[in-house]
């Protein structure tokens, strides 16, 4: 089974395309989430009212598909994953991590990961994708992200046809620099002080038309009556900073702070 959390669609594309070539069934973590799951602040799981579901033959491992946060897995999948130890207890577990430029040290907490819940660790692939972290990074033009969507997809073929035949995967070396730096001291930086919701807002584009609310993994977005009498998304606390919102804003009304401005919106 091929479970997969994506904000602008990166990792929710590559997991189609390992679906395809392997047969495995897809899932969305987003639904599971957005249905079942409470999280604190967008990374530490609350409480669940369903276990997450896994193939009963014990013999099918189990691939996860997910983007980069902060040069780690990001924390809610994480901490999903965790609250879940039983299912995966002694499952085979491949993971498929999407980035905009690399990947850090976040093998090491994979195989961690994989320790705490007695689980068998099979590797992670490290695939670039086009960047879409709209709130820091600038977002590639169409043709280069054509040609990373491209190059992802000749890469998780070569993945899909490993998992197959039961092979270790390995990341890449040169996307994987500077590991103890990025992910273990910047990625705690990274959530202490970047991963923050105050700034969305929704500018005079908006149309209330709710996909914000809709798409949010974490039902962290609910529209409501301003005070200028419309209707418009308004942000709690509990953001991962997955973009889904900004990005697929119908209308591109929702911006970042400043950051955002003038940046081109991507999702696929």
């Amino acid at each position: 089974m091929i479970h997969y959390f994506s904000g602008s669609g990166n990792s929710r594309h590559l997991a189609k395309v390992l679906a395809r070539e392997t047969g495995q069934k897809l899932f969305s973590l987003n639904r599971f989430m957005k249905n079942n799951c409470n999280f604190h602040k967008g990374r530490t799981l609350l409480d669940c009212t369903t276990v997450l579901p896994v193939p009963t033959d014990e013999t099918e491992p189990l691939i996860f598909v997910h983007p980069t946060y902060g040069w780690r897995q990001p924390r809610l999948v994480t901490s999903l994953l965790a609250a879940n130890a039983q299912q995966l207890q002694g499952r085979k577990l491949y993971f498929v991590a999407t980035a905009g430029s690399g990947f850090g040290g976040s093998e090491k907490f994979l195989r961690r990961l994989c320790q705490d819940v007695a689980a068998e660790y099979m590797g992670l692939a490290t695939i670039l994708m086009p960047e879409n972290y709209t709130a820091m990074f600038a977002i590639p033009d169409e043709a280069e992200a054509e040609h990373l969507i491209e190059g992802g997809q000749e890469k998780v073929e070569e993945v899909s046809r490993a998992i197959s035949s039961g092979q270790l995967i390995k990341p890449d070396p040169d996307l994987c620099k500077f590991p103890f730096l990025l992910s273990s001291v910047i990625n705690p930086l990274f959530y202490s002080f970047f991963v923050r919701s105050s700034a969305f807002y929704a500018d005079d584009k908006c149309d209330s038309c709710r996909v914000c609310e809709l798409i949010c993994p974490l039902n962290n977005i609910k529209m409501k009556i301003n005070k200028n009498g419309n209707l418009r998304p308004q942000w709690n606390d509990n953001c991962t900073h997955c973009m889904a919102c900004i990005n697929h804003c119908p209308t591109k009304a929702i911006e970042y702070g400043r950051a955002s401005r003038g940046k081109r919106r991507y999702y696929i």
